[in-house]
């Protein structure tokens, strides 16, 4: 991508970014508690802004958004799980007071939204009130919800840059026959006490082309939203295997993606974020730093969730520092060539050539 081109995409990209924070204080104008809350939101994300690029003048590329899967622990067994297809377990976790420097680290270079993931990340409740602290930071919670208890709603609604996602698959059918029978119920039970406590909270929903007429129906979104659900991930299926590869969304179904959500939006009054989304808008991937980062639960610093190589250990040298590395930046080099794949993870589509970069940068580094 020439200059121009880079620098039409960093504006984009940072003008959608601010849309999002907008539109959540559209949908939340009516609730004075949430509509203060959201106006402080977008003034914060503009000093974090000025941070990212006070970094950048460094040459330093650090994104707005920041996975973070802080266990590889789970309390459920869901088949066709990504991150037990990893073999991650085998690791040790990060330490409680790594990961604390690690969120402070991530507030000093300008991260904004720190995405909290796992496994299931309250098997590790200490991240609550690590996160709590960093007013400046929204963090959404990915969770099965199983271990929200009454302690952790209220905590949660006590702590609005703490967003609950409750991951589920569909309808009960869809949940239940993926996650375990019940499930569902469960996740329905969770939704509703959040809705009487008037918490804003969202749903993540992988979208495979099985699930995807049902789970793209107005009629399913509309039901959720009136179970209280304000924002909406859903995540194209990437295969665990070559053999899962058929789960993966077809090239209609991702043409007729784009057109559901803009009458999604038009229609119910909440957010609706695709992953990974219209890439062709920003020249390609935006793994690795060009939009967002991934941290494993051991302290690697990856490209994404779906691509578990790294050469950046966060155990011994700071995120600034791992920032730099000369895996990531080779990836961002080379965006424009990851554009297209036909799972929902084009690191994994190209997966060769990725570990064909890491094992240049190793070299490189020795």
């Amino acid at each position: 991508m020439t200059p121009a081109k880079e620098e039409i995409y960093l504006f984009r990209f940072q003008k959608n970014y601010f849309n999002l924070f907008r539109d959540t204080l559209k949908i939340n104008r009516f609730d004075f508690n949430y509509n203060t809350f959201w106006i402080k939101t977008i003034y914060n994300q503009h000093r974090m802004a000025r941070r990212r690029e006070k970094h950048d003048d460094e040459g330093i590329q650090v994104p707005p958004v920041m996975i973070f899967s802080i266990t590889n622990q789970c309390n459920l067994h869901c088949k066709g799980c990504y991150a037990n297809a990893q073999n991650r377990k085998n690791g040790k976790e990060i330490s409680t007071a790594r990961m604390a420097q690690i969120i402070d680290e991530a507030s000093e270079l300008g991260i904004g939204i720190v995405i909290i993931a796992g496994g299931e990340p309250m098997m590790r409740e200490e991240i609550l009130d690590m996160s709590a602290s960093h007013k400046e930071i929204i963090f959404p919670f990915f969770t099965n919800g199983l271990l929200l208890d009454e302690q952790k709603l209220n905590f949660l609604h006590q702590h609005k840059n703490l967003i609950p996602v409750l991951s589920l698959e569909g309808n009960r059918e869809q949940t239940d026959s993926r996650r375990g029978k019940g499930i569902h119920a469960i996740i329905d039970t969770k939704m509703k006490a959040m809705q009487i406590r008037n918490q804003f909270f969202g749903l993540s929903i992988t979208l495979t082309s099985k699930n995807f007429d049902q789970v793209m129906h107005p009629v399913m979104m509309r039901d959720y939203h009136k179970k209280g659900c304000g924002l909406f991930f859903l995540v194209e299926y990437v295969p665990t295997a070559k053999t899962d590869i058929e789960l993966c969304l077809t090239d209609n179904q991702k043409k007729i993606l784009q057109e559901r959500l803009a009458q999604l939006r038009k229609e119910i009054p909440a957010l609706f974020i695709s992953l990974p989304g219209d890439e062709k808008q920003y020249g390609g991937c935006l793994a690795a730093g060009r939009g967002f980062i991934h941290i494993s639960a051991d302290g690697r610093l990856e490209p994404c969730p779906f691509a578990p190589y790294s050469d950046a250990d966060l155990n011994y040298m700071s995120l600034k520092e791992a920032l730099k590395s000369r895996f990531l930046e080779k990836i961002r080099q080379s965006h424009h060539q990851l554009s297209e794949a036909k799972g929902g993870c084009t690191l994994w589509e190209n997966k060769e050539w990725v570990e064909k970069q890491l094992a240049k940068s190793i070299a490189a580094s020795a």
